[in-house]
């Protein structure tokens, strides 16, 4: 009894010390200044301190990366159930209540066997059905932010194969497709200029841009792309950050957004919210594009480079659609985190 009242004693000194000595460090050392606290804005002073105190608090990387280690690697248990993730310099992130995201980051997430052999089933039967019909089909995936800024996280995440890379490691090897992964090209071209939003969770219309080209250029079609030089940089605050609303946080944000110099010669044919339909009489190919929020970024750039484009806010391929339209080609352009429950139910 007497040595278990011991390793107590002791076990509670050591949770003291590892809560008063980042304290003490934090408030002593010159070079960690707190906010200091202004009486005419005292909600903004909390506010500060708060976001001063999270990113400065000593030895947390460090305990955080270690904690994460000891979860994976001793107990075999998922490390991370949040909504929200805080990061790094202003960065907000999904947490796991969204399909695992996090835990995918970490490749925690596996498919099984079942479910790669019915994605795969899927995919050969709509790829088979739009082959038949002389269309190029393609599955195109925007990243999810951590994974093009890892380092703006609180923490960092093991490099595991991800689902995506292990569905297309087994798509390529059973039936010669590969889904386009967005991630090495943004990550190649981070820079100055963001790509993503530090308050929501979808790229920004440069981060959009970047991706168009690399889609394009991956596409077997003879197409014009559009230049960089067409556009200007415009620099505008959002105040609505689609994460940061869920923990009812309303944080301003600068943000690029990129405006055509020359305005096209667009034809809008159908501006409804799930269908949209538009021709550039200056373009001759055609596409359908099924697709989630990330392509409202997109869509500026596509309708440059065909003479028709079609965009669904779904996933659901109608073959009378394709015989009427009779596109080059069909996109389904999916975010990551997304990617599992679409192809697990087409």
């Amino acid at each position: 009894m007497k040595y278990d009242r011991q390793i107590k004693l002791l076990f509670c000194i050591l949770f003291l010390v590892l809560l008063i000595v980042p304290n003490a460090i934090l408030f002593s050392d010159d070079r960690n200044k707190l906010p200091a606290f202004n009486i005419d804005n005292p909600i903004g002073s909390v506010i500060r301190f708060k976001n001063s105190y999270k990113n400065n608090f000593f030895f947390k990387p460090e305990m955080v990366d270690s904690y994460l280690k000891f979860k994976l690697d001793i107990l075999d248990d998922v490390p991370l159930k949040n909504t929200v993730i805080t990061g790094k310099d202003g960065w907000y992130f999904l947490g796991n209540e969204y399909n695992q995201l996090l835990n995918d980051g970490f490749g925690s997430y596996p498919f099984s066997e079942f479910e790669l052999i019915k994605i795969k089933n899927s995919l050969k039967r709509i790829i088979d059905t739009l082959t038949s019909k002389g269309v190029a089909f393609y599955i195109v995936v925007p990243p999810n932010k951590h994974r093009v800024y890892p380092e703006k996280l609180p923490y960092h995440i093991k490099q595991k194969p991800t689902r995506l890379e292990v569905l297309n490691s087994y798509l390529k090897k059973e039936i010669d497709f590969e889904i386009l992964d967005l991630r090495d090209t943004l990550v190649a071209n981070k820079g100055k200029e963001l790509l993503y939003y530090k308050t929501n969770t979808h790229w920004n219309d440069l981060g959009a841009f970047i991706a168009y080209h690399k889609t394009l250029n991956t596409l077997q079609l003879d197409l014009p792309k559009e230049d960089i030089s067409n556009y200007t940089f415009d620099y505008k605050p959002i105040q609505r950050g689609d994460i940061t609303e869920m923990i009812n946080l309303k944080l301003e944000e600068n943000a690029i957004f990129l405006n055509k110099k020359i305005s096209s010669e667009l034809i809008p044919l159908k501006t409804e919210h799930h269908h949209l339909h538009f021709k550039n009489p200056n373009r001759n190919k055609k596409l359908i594009m099924h697709r989630d929020s990330f392509s409202n970024a997109w869509i500026q750039f596509f309708n440059e480079s065909f003479g028709e484009t079609i965009y669904f806010r779904n996933y659901s391929i109608r073959p009378e659609v394709i015989d009427k339209e009779k596109p080059d080609v069909v996109i389904f352009e999916i975010i990551e985190r997304e990617l599992s429950t679409v192809l697990l139910n087409l």
